[in-house]
């Protein structure tokens, strides 16, 4: 939540600079990717153990769960620009991508790590889902205790 909230501001910054589309859709990207997260742990707190999503809440889920796999998308499209950028760089240098300096690595490994959070958001995603329909499933309601004791 936390890089995705400061590369949404850093967009920001870039697009009232600039005001390319590229920069308005990063905005979208890290705004919704943050949404994300937010329903992820909305989800958590109010329906786990053993309460499904439904209703709003379950039509917000499919939606943001299939626009995902459009924000791993872009995001895969960004870290094939940033690293473009690092070989660019390198030419200029007459130097291999291996030999810059790290903090020209940083917003490169910094989308990686996002990609790898979203991926494993959406993994976490469709087990908590999975998770929260057997455990409804399983739950025993007052009219189905055992009468032995």
């Amino acid at each position: 939540m936390l890089a995705a909230s400061v590369f949404a501001i850093m967009a920001l910054i870039n697009f009232s600079r600039s005001g390319g589309f590229s920069e308005f859709a990063r905005i979208i990207l890290f705004v919704f990717i943050f949404m994300l997260t937010i329903l992820a742990l909305n989800i958590i707190n109010n329906n786990y153990p053993d309460t499904p999503v439904t209703g709003k809440q379950k039509t917000h889920f499919n939606r943001l769960f299939l626009l995902n796999f459009l924000f791993l998308v872009f995001l895969f499209g960004i870290i094939i620009a940033e690293y473009r950028d690092l070989s660019a760089v390198s030419g200029l240098f007459s130097r291999t991508v291996f030999q810059l300096p790290f903090n020209l690595y940083i917003p490169f490994l910094t989308h990686l790590l996002i990609l790898f959070f979203q991926l494993a958001i959406l993994y976490g995603l469709y087990e908590l889902r999975r998770e929260l329909y057997f455990n409804f499933m399983k739950k025993k309601f007052e009219f189905e205790k055992d009468q032995a004791l």
